[in-house]
């Protein structure tokens, strides 16, 4: 699927010239309401648009921006155009990029990408690789076995993971743009999703950690490398269920 990944590479390279380009008020504009249900920014539009130019030609694509858009290939794409607007809004350097292609049902390759650091994570199949948008030398994902903490997004409203967790002591921190938390799994101990999921945010960083020990509900995620500490916290919000 080397095309499929050659014209992400070059969507994802036109988004960060287009941030270099222009100014950050201009791009932090808000334009109106997506699709998703969250008001859309200018950069989120800009995209967008720069996504579906470079894809179409796979197939159509669900965007969170804009809703389906009438492809000419065999696949599905589903494309977070800018994950963590708040964050590039803020100033805070952890916001990219989430494609997903499928055919079918079936996940076949996905892109997530850090555009504050320009690291890059490609999966196909059982590969799983990653690289410096400004070299392209991809070398496999290896896990951190060093990690000490794990990433709980939306830890902000929680209504019940953040009072098990802390009664447990068990550090995480809240990062705020979910696909790339979901890429970086194997760097930390976990990834707790807590709310209602949309495919916009999941869809490619599912397909990147269907081989991680996975516990998913319709209100909770639970991802982790390590098989101690999945059971560990996954029996404690199994607790929580009786």
């Amino acid at each position: 699927m080397i095309d499929f990944l050659d014209a992400a590479i070059k969507a994802n390279k036109e988004i960060l010239d287009v941030i270099k380009n222009n100014t950050h008020e201009f791009l932090c504009e808000d334009i109106s309401l997506g699709f998703g249900g969250d008001v859309s920014k200018r950069v989120d539009i800009i995209a967008e648009d720069i996504f579906i130019k470079h894809l179409e030609v796979f197939g159509d694509i669900l965007t969170e921006e804009r809703g389906l858009v009438e492809g000419d290939g065999e696949f599905n794409l589903i494309i977070d155009p800018i994950d963590g607007s708040n964050n590039f809004a803020s100033n805070i350097p952890y916001f990219g990029t989430s494609v997903a292609l499928k055919k079918g049902n079936d996940r076949v390759a996905s892109v997530i990408t850090n555009l504050a650091t320009k690291e890059i994570f490609y999966k196909e199949n059982k590969k799983f690789q990653k690289a410096k948008l400004d070299n392209l030398i991809f070398k496999g994902v290896v896990a951190n076995r060093c990690s000490s903490i794990g990433i709980f997004e939306r830890s902000y409203c929680s209504d019940f993971a953040y009072d098990i967790l802390k009664s447990q002591k068990i550090k995480f921190r809240s990062l705020g743009a979910f696909a790339l938390s979901l890429a970086y799994a194997r760097e930390v101990d976990f990834v707790i999703y807590e709310g209602k999921r949309r495919v916009y945010d999941v869809e490619a960083g599912l397909h990147m950690c269907e081989d991680l020990y996975i516990l998913e509900e319709d209100d909770f995620l639970l991802i982790s490398k390590d098989k101690e500490i999945f059971a560990k916290i996954s029996q404690l919000f199994k607790k929580r269920e009786n």
